[in-house]
């Protein structure tokens, strides 16, 4: 699902990513319009049933597309 840079940038869209808990810095990535959030997360290796995700600060779906902007991963299960 991941694109390269070089790729036509209208056909992309960009999302900068960050998982809370986590003193990681974010990171940019590109992914092919039409992408789901269920598909980021599969990217990214995540099950999507631990966490919940915040695009520009709303709530939203795992089954909508994607769009540009910032993306923040919530996770919500405990780990102990």
């Amino acid at each position: 699902m991941k694109t390269s840079r070089s790729e036509n940038i209208s056909s992309t869209v960009s999302l900068s990513i960050s998982m809370e808990p986590s003193k990681k810095q974010q990171k940019r990535m590109f992914f092919r319009y039409g992408t789901r959030y269920e598909d980021v997360l599969r990217e990214l290796g995540i099950n999507q049933e631990t966490v919940i995700l915040l695009k520009d600060g709303e709530l939203v779906p795992l089954d909508e597309v994607a769009s540009s902007g910032n993306l923040s991963i919530k996770k919500i299960t405990s780990q102990g």
